[in-house]
């Protein structure tokens, strides 16, 4: 055997081992995660998480951003579904909405594209005791294009706002899904 297969064989050798050495800390790591919305993950205030999401009330939302944020939270924790118990925990937030204009037309001077950019301050507090249990704001941006025809227009306004309202809600989901794990 030359020098440089005994090289090669070593090599191989020790990848082999690194290898195995990964395998056995990814199978030793596996045991302790879990996903986050799975029937036995327990939250903060008792039972599962995905309980936990459906136990909260969501106030009314100022303005159409608002309005539809609102309709897509309540499909996002709760699925739609009414529930017959009184929930224990109560969502409050508040909408902001800005136009940011990103290229113009010089030739008529129209706005050809925009940005919606939305902000999001929301707190869920426990109706028990008034306990703050989460609480965050998130920012999206949501593009859109600008025509000369005015209801093109509109309706891509509107339609940035439905975008960003989903990506809001899905945003608090997670974020109040992390704060509602127990540790």
């Amino acid at each position: 055997m030359s020098s440089s297969e005994a090289a090669l064989s070593t090599q191989a050798q020790s990848r082999r081992v690194m290898l195995a050495m990964a395998l056995s800390a990814a199978a030793l790591a596996g045991g302790c995660l879990q996903p986050l919305y799975a029937e036995n993950t327990a939250s903060s205030i008792g039972g599962s998480v995905r309980n936990a999401l459906r136990d909260v009330e969501i106030d009314e939302i100022k303005g159409l951003t608002g309005h539809y944020l609102r309709n897509e939270l309540v499909f996002e924790l709760d699925g739609g579904g009414e529930t017959i118990a009184p929930k224990r925990l109560k969502l409050t937030a508040s909408v902001t909405d800005a136009l940011e204009v990103v290229t113009v037309d010089f030739a008529n001077g129209r706005a050809d594209s925009a940005i919606l950019v939305a902000r999001a301050t929301w707190s869920v507090t426990n109706k028990a005791d008034g306990k703050v249990v989460s609480q965050g704001t998130n920012m999206v941006r949501a593009p859109y294009e600008r025509s000369v025809q005015r209801f093109a227009t509109v309706r891509a306004a509107r339609d940035a706002q439905i975008r960003a309202a989903k990506s809001l809600a899905t945003l608090i989901r997670g974020q109040l899904s992390a704060d509602l794990v127990a540790l």
